[in-house]
C-alpha cells in the first residue's frame, strides 16, 4: 500500500507541474506601469534666462510598444515626444504637466520653469555701414626663403560687385582680377611689397604688404636646452569672456586699468604659479616663447599644455607653432597649426574670422559678427563674473576681429545641465588629450602636426613660438561661452 500511495503522490506532483508550466506559457506575466526621475541636480526644477532654450528630458521608465507621451500646459496639449524644447520669452513662472502611460497604468508629474529676466537689453549688432571695407590678420611678416605664404583679405564688406587687382614690387600680377587671395613664393631674399586693390564704381581701396624674405629655415636656430616652461607671454588677446578677469571663484587676476605689457607678465606669473589663464571666447589667444629651440622628435610628442578639461566640459584650442625666421627674438613669422583630429573634416572651418563689438553699456552681453555674416552673443553671467564689462582693458578699440581656425560646437544644454564633449585628439584644454607623461597628466603634442596654410606637412626641424587659440564660437546657458583654459606650456624634452 505503502508503494502505490508513493505512485499516486508522483503522479499527482507531475501533473501539478506539467499544468502550472503549461499555465505560465499560455500567460505572460503581469508588465509594470511607466516611472518618472529626474537628475540629483535638476529634480524636475529649471531657471533660465530670458531669451534662452533648454530641451526638458525626463528619465522614463518602464516604456514598451504603447507606451505615449503628453506635455501640457495651462490645460493645453504642447507637445507628445519623450522630451520637450521650451523657449524663455517673457518673465515668469511656467508649469509643465508632463504624463507618461502604458498598457498597464500611468505616470505623472510637473516640471517647473523659472524664466529669469535679463539684467540688461540685448546690445544691438552694428550693420555694416555703407563703404567698401575688408579686414587682415597681419600685414608685415618674415619668412624662411624657400616657403610659401598665403596673403588674403578677410570680413569684406559692401564688396559685391567689386574688382581685386595685386601688384608685386610694382609690377601688376596677371590673372588675379576676381581673387582676394594670393600665394607668395619666398624665392629672393629681401624685403617684398605686395599690394591689393578693390575697386567698385567710383571707389577704389588699397592695402600694402611687407614680405621679408630672410635666409633659409635654420639659419637663427638655437640650441635645444634650456628651462622647460615658456620664459615670456608675447601677446595675450583674450576674447570676451568671463572667465578672463573678475571671475569669482578666484578673483581678480588682472589689476584695473591693466596695460597689454602687465596683461603678458600677469599671465606669465599664473604659469609660473601653476594658475590658469584664461582666453575668452572664440578667437582669443595667448603667444609665448621658450629660451630655446624646441626639437621636433620625428614623431613622438615635443609639447606639453595643461588645461582643465571636465568630463562635462572640454574647451578645445587649436595650436600653432612659429620659428624665429628673422632672428629678432619676436613672433612676427609665418605660423603653422597642429593639425589635431578634425584638421581637413566637416567639423573644422579654415581661414576663419570673427569680430566683437564692445558694449555701450555696463554689464551687457558682447555681440559679435563672423566671416559668414552669423551673429550672436558672449552672455553676460554676473552670478560667475559682476565685472562691468567682459572687454578687457588692454584690447584697444571699440570692436576687434579674431583670425584663425573654428571647431564646429557639438555643446548641449538639457535639464539644466551643460555637456561640452572633447574631440579626439589634438587640442588644449581637451579631455581625451589628458595622459600621464614626463611632465605629469597633462595634454601632449606633437611638433610633426605642424601644417603649412594648403594642408600639407610643414616638416619643421625646431619651433620657437606657440600660440593657443580658443576653437569654438558657443555658450550655454550655466556655463557661460566655450574659452580655453591654459595652465603651463612646456618642453616635454626638458621635463
Amino acid at each position: 500500500m505503502k508503494k502505490i500511495h508513493t505512485l499516486r503522490k508522483f503522479i499527482y506532483l507531475l501533473l501539478s507541474f506539467l499544468f502550472v508550466s503549461c499555465h505560465d506559457e499560455l500567460t505572460p506575466p503581469a508588465g509594470l506601469p511607466p516611472t518618472i526621475s529626474w537628475s540629483a541636480m535638476s529634480s524636475a526644477r529649471f531657471r533660465i534666462m530670458q531669451g534662452e532654450t533648454i530641451m526638458i528630458v525626463p528619465d522614463v521608465g518602464n516604456t514598451d510598444e504603447t507606451t505615449t507621451f503628453s506635455w501640457t500646459m495651462d490645460g493645453e496639449v504642447v507637445g507628445t515626444d519623450d522630451h520637450y524644447t521650451f523657449q524663455g520669452e517673457v518673465p515668469g513662472e511656467y508649469y509643465l504637466q508632463f504624463a507618461v502611460t502604458n498598457r498597464y497604468g500611468k505616470a505623472q508629474d510637473e516640471v517647473k520653469i523659472t524664466v529669469q529676466e535679463q539684467d540688461v537689453p540685448l546690445p544691438v549688432i552694428p550693420d555694416d555701414g555703407d563703404g567698401l571695407g575688408w579686414q587682415f590678420p597681419w600685414t608685415e611678416i618674415n619668412i624662411a626663403q624657400g616657403r610659401t605664404i598665403k596673403v588674403k583679405a578677410y570680413m569684406l564688406r559692401n564688396a559685391d560687385g567689386a574688382t581685386f587687382s595685386w601688384t608685386l614690387d610694382g609690377t601688376p600680377v596677371e590673372g588675379k582680377t576676381d581673387e582676394v587671395a594670393y600665394v607668395f613664393t619666398a624665392t629672393t631674399q629681401g624685403t617684398h611689397t605686395l599690394r591689393l586693390t578693390m575697386t567698385k564704381d567710383a571707389t577704389e581701396m588699397s592695402q600694402d604688404f611687407s614680405l621679408k624674405v630672410c635666409p633659409s629655415a635654420g639659419t637663427y636656430r638655437r640650441s635645444s636646452e634650456g628651462e622647460a616652461m615658456v620664459d615670456r607671454v608675447y601677446e595675450y588677446i583674450p576674447a570676451p569672456g568671463f572667465m578672463v578677469n573678475g571671475y569669482v571663484v578666484v578673483g581678480d587676476a588682472f589689476p584695473e586699468g591693466c596695460t597689454h605689457d602687465e596683461a603678458c607678465t600677469t599671465a606669465l606669473q599664473h604659469f609660473q604659479n601653476k594658475w590658469y589663464v584664461s582666453l575668452g571666447a572664440q578667437g582669443g589667444y595667448l603667444v609665448a616663447g621658450f629660451d630655446h629651440s624646441v626639437q621636433n622628435s620625428g614623431g613622438d610628442y615635443d609639447l606639453c599644455i595643461k588645461g582643465n578639461p571636465y568630463d562635462y566640459q572640454s574647451e578645445p584650442g587649436i595650436i600653432w607653432v612659429s620659428q624665429d625666421d628673422n632672428g629678432d627674438g619676436l613672433p612676427n613669422d609665418q605660423w603653422f597649426e597642429l593639425a589635431g583630429s578634425e584638421y581637413g573634416t566637416e567639423n573644422e572651418t579654415l581661414e576663419y574670422a570673427i569680430t566683437y563689438y564692445r558694449p555701450e553699456q555696463t554689464k551687457s552681453a558682447t555681440a559679435w559678427r563672423d566671416i559668414n555674416g552669423d551673429t550672436g552673443y558672449v552672455p553676460y553671467l554676473s552670478y560667475w563674473n559682476p565685472h562691468a564689462f567682459y572687454w578687457q582693458d588692454w584690447v584697444e578699440g571699440t570692436e576687434r576681429t579674431y583670425f584663425g581656425s573654428r571647431l564646429k560646437d557639438r555643446s548641449t544644454y538639457i535639464n539644466g545641465i551643460s555637456d561640452i564633449p572633447p574631440y579626439d585628439w589634438g587640442y588644449v584644454d581637451n579631455l581625451n588629450d589628458l595622459i600621464d607623461g614626463p611632465a605629469g597628466k597633462m595634454g601632449y603634442y606633437k611638433i610633426s602636426n605642424a601644417r603649412t596654410w594648403d594642408g600639407q606637412p610643414a616638416n619643421l626641424e625646431y619651433i620657437d613660438f606657440v600660440k593657443i587659440q580658443t576653437a569654438q564660437t558657443g555658450s550655454t546657458p550655466n556655463l557661460g561661452e566655450i574659452s580655453t583654459e591654459v595652465y603651463y606650456i612646456g618642453d616635454c624634452h626638458l621635463q
